[in-house]
């Protein structure tokens, strides 16, 4: 049986759990790196952890619990993807696992009902909210036989100053690709892809190869990351 959240996870209801469902919580919640929400289905926040605000938010909110989503400054077809996921988990009862890019970095989240109980109002969904960068663990969760959902929408943060085919590009380099390999895959010169990694260190203001290469491995860009909705 899962905890119910409340406020702060001191304040943790375990219905008469275990004191190891109880540890297993407070670890969960406490970990770094790690975003924990709870959210009813109309994407109300019944409980979120401090990483919830640094990996979320640019300039975090004193509170969020008790708010929903659109009274955070999350954008509508931000919100409105999410509200249709719960109700896809709802209807079908299977979790799902879902990719975004989020202020630049590439994000997983484990999204998972638990369904009301008697009295209790409706079904709550747990988030669960790692950013993972490219390499072997995301292309091992991407390549996973769960159902990934790529989300349709996007926010890149400072890269939002990139064209569409910069991004292709970032992502390439992400992938470890050379400048020759990316020039192969995009069907263009060598000299048109250089052209375009120096126009991205100059709007992202690095000076250095291997610094946008680290930049792109972070970004966990995919090549159809580019045709995606900015928001």
């Amino acid at each position: 049986m899962i905890a119910t959240p409340r406020r702060h996870p001191d304040e943790v209801d375990t219905g008469g759990d275990s004191p190891l469902a109880q540890a297993l919580w407070q670890t969960l919640t406490s970990e770094p790196g790690v975003s924990v929400a709870l959210l009813d289905e109309v994407g109300t926040v019944l409980f979120a952890n401090d990483e919830t605000k640094r990996i979320f938010f640019e300039h975090a909110p004193e509170e969020i619990v008790g708010k929903r989503l659109s009274e955070l400054g999350f954008p509508k077809p931000w919100i409105d993807e999410r509200l249709g996921l719960f109700q896809r988990m709802k209807a079908e009862g299977h979790p799902l696992l879902l990719r975004t890019v989020w202020q630049g970095h590439q994000q997983f989240s484990w999204m998972r009902m638990i369904p009301a109980e008697e009295g209790d109002g409706g079904p709550r969904f747990l988030v669960i909210t790692r950013r993972i960068p490219a390499g072997r663990e995301a292309e091992h969760l991407l390549a996973s036989e769960r159902a990934v959902v790529e989300s349709d929408v996007i926010r890149l943060g400072e890269l939002d100053t990139l064209s569409p085919r910069e991004l292709e590009v970032l992502a390439l380099l992400g992938q470890g690709l050379s400048i020759k390999e990316i020039a192969k895959t995009l069907h263009r010169s060598v000299k048109t892809i250089e052209r375009h990694r120096g126009s991205i260190g100059t709007k992202l203001q690095l000076s250095k190869g291997l610094v946008i290469a680290d930049l792109a491995r972070e970004a966990g860009l995919l090549m159809n990351d580019a045709a995606r909705k900015r928001v």
